[in-house]
């Protein structure tokens, strides 16, 4: 496992078209923002063990995802 430290703003590139951004810091608590290839899935490890075919299944899909809380 490859452990990286970044700063608010801060961006962390996978492959060519994949990056992480830190958008948010407020406590112990840290928003990123993901911004891939509307084929690649992106889904928090929690949705992945509760509905395990979604990664397969997905099909299109816009390219900013928003969760109900953020």
């Amino acid at each position: 496992m490859l452990v990286l430290s970044r700063k608010l703003n801060e961006e962390i590139r996978i492959a060519e078209n994949i990056v992480v951004r830190v958008i948010g810091i407020k406590g112990n608590q840290v928003r990123l923002g993901i911004m891939a290839p509307a084929e690649v899935p992106v889904l928090r490890e929690e949705l992945m063990t509760k509905v395990p075919s979604i990664s397969r299944e997905s099909g299109p899909r816009s390219r900013v995802m928003k969760c109900a809380r953020c």
